[in-house]
């Protein structure tokens, strides 16, 4: 009804100078000429009707693509392969964190749409799902094809239910304390912190509540339960066991001398934004600056929130931040326990960035190979920030290995990330941000300056591996074939 509308309008306004037909001419002949005038701007018409409905659908492929956390890169090379698709001669984008710029071109008009994406999360299987469709685009592809092919993928709801969702939380910051020196006690004191953490944070995304806001009060809520549970432990040991018993307790259960304080970081972990802190260093490795300063920014933004709640929480009972000096345990029973806790931490990660069984798998099997290398290494003296910078390389290799093995069924962000977020020195980071917070500034600067070597070593070792494997990551020839006016049955692969 509405274009019948504009049609109305644009013949009333064409008809006083755009009708006009010849001086001296037949009735027959003024009343085709008329027709062909009217035709042609019916014709104008719907092919500007058509056009504003493939901007649209390319628009909302963009938003999804935006709202599973993908690269900017991603975002619009698939866009621009979905424009080919449908026809457009010409597509251009430019897409930020939070926003999106998109011109689309028709034989003798052009439309551009900018639009704001306000949902920010993290999907690897809605990706996966996203990048198999622009994989497989056909030829010529019909706009009601595009829209029914978005709405089934649409309708897939999470892999993971809350329970699911949570116990990974809890379960990953677990393995998480050991692997950051924490005892027996302190792990599953930290696993039921982050279990209600988690918990939490689920309700309040699912009122879509400010994220720094949910951040902060999340980190409180699992600080805080830590403090709680370890305290009251402290207390009631005495009481079930006499002091000679305690006493020949091995150190894994008993903790450190100052009490069960290492996993209180530990327990605040699942709030590390791995998926976006990893994806903005991708972003700018590939000069991509107006979705990767925006995406750092925003990571920046909750990790101060979450480390302003641990230094609220440490303060209010003055309890100490700094993780063990040594691990609890010793010999080969350390690296093997510490395959095991790496495969599970990287499993649980990957459900909480909504990756499918058998990509959580995968993820969790090159972490638990690579992982309990690099502590190997750090320990016989290499570097610290170097050991990552290898892991990372051999994470990426290993992700396009597997992703190459599959037919590019699983892609290689889904695959690395939630095996690279291990690496992200979460104690080091919220401890470095208490000492800063409680005027210990020389541990601060150091433990900071630290960490962002350190996370720069991750963004550097996946870029390589990507850099090796991808020719579209050494030149951009390849973006220029396919941005704008890419051809579907192009060799790129969508990985």
């Amino acid at each position: 009804m509405r274009w019948q509308n504009i049609k109305h309008h644009v013949r009333e306004v064409f008809r006083p100078q755009g009708l006009q037909t010849d001086v001296g001419a037949s009735p027959e002949s003024e009343l085709t000429q008329v027709s062909g005038q009217q035709e042609e701007i019916d014709q104008m018409i719907e092919e500007d009707e058509l056009l504003t409905e493939q901007s649209k659908v390319v628009m909302r492929l963009g938003h999804m693509l935006l709202a599973c956390g993908a690269s900017s890169f991603r975002v619009k090379v698939s866009m621009s392969r979905l424009a080919a698709a449908l026809g457009v001669r010409e597509h251009h984008a430019q897409v930020t964190f939070g926003e999106i710029s998109s011109t689309v071109y028709g034989k003798c008009n052009f439309r551009t749409e900018v639009s704001e994406q306000r949902t920010f999360g993290t999907n690897a299987a809605q990706l996966d799902r996203l990048r198999v469709f622009v994989q497989h685009l056909k030829v010529r592809m019909s706009v009601e094809e595009a829209n029914r092919a978005l709405d089934k993928i649409a309708a897939n709801g999470p892999e993971y239910g809350t329970v699911a969702n949570m116990l990974a939380s809890g379960i990953s910051c677990a393995c998480f304390c050991f692997l950051n020196r924490g005892g027996l006690v302190e792990c599953i004191l930290a696993g039921i912190a982050a279990t209600a953490g988690q918990a939490l944070r689920k309700q309040m995304m699912i009122r879509h509540m400010n994220h720094f806001g949910i951040w902060m009060a999340c980190g409180v809520v699992a600080s805080t339960i830590y403090v709680a549970l370890a305290t009251l432990f402290n207390l009631a040991l005495p009481h079930l066991a006499s002091a000679s018993e305690i006493a020949n307790l091995p150190v894994w259960f008993t903790g450190t001398s100052s009490g069960y304080h290492a996993g209180i970081v530990s327990a605040v972990l699942f709030l590390v934004p791995g998926f976006p802190l990893i994806t903005a260093m991708l972003d700018l490795v590939r000069s991509d600056l107006a979705a990767g300063v925006n995406r750092s920014v925003y990571v920046m933004m909750l990790v101060v929130s979450a480390g302003a709640a641990v230094w609220l929480t440490s303060l209010a009972f003055s309890w100490a931040v700094d993780p063990p000096a040594t691990p609890p345990i010793s010999g080969v029973g350390l690296y093997l326990v510490r395959m095991l806790c790496s495969f599970i931490a990287a499993y649980g990660f990957a459900m909480l960035f909504n990756c499918t069984l058998e990509v959580s798998f995968w993820a969790a099997l090159i972490c638990a190979i690579v992982n309990p290398l690099r502590f190997f290494g750090v320990e016989e003296g290499l570097l610290w920030q170097f050991a990552v910078g290898v892991e990372a390389f051999a994470i990426g290799m290993g992700a396009h290995f597997i992703s190459k093995a599959t037919k590019y069924a699983y892609s290689r962000v889904s695959l690395s990330v939630p095996a690279a977020v291990l690496m992200i020195p979460g104690v080091p980071l919220y401890a470095g941000l208490t000492h800063m917070n409680q005027g210990n500034y020389a541990e601060a600067i150091s433990s900071i300056t630290e960490v962002c070597i350190v996370i720069l070593a991750v963004g550097i070792g996946l870029a390589l591996a990507r850099m090796v494997t991808d020719p579209n990551w050494r030149t951009e020839s390849e973006l220029r074939k396919l941005h704008p006016g890419a051809k579907t049955a192009h060799r790129y692969v969508m990985r």
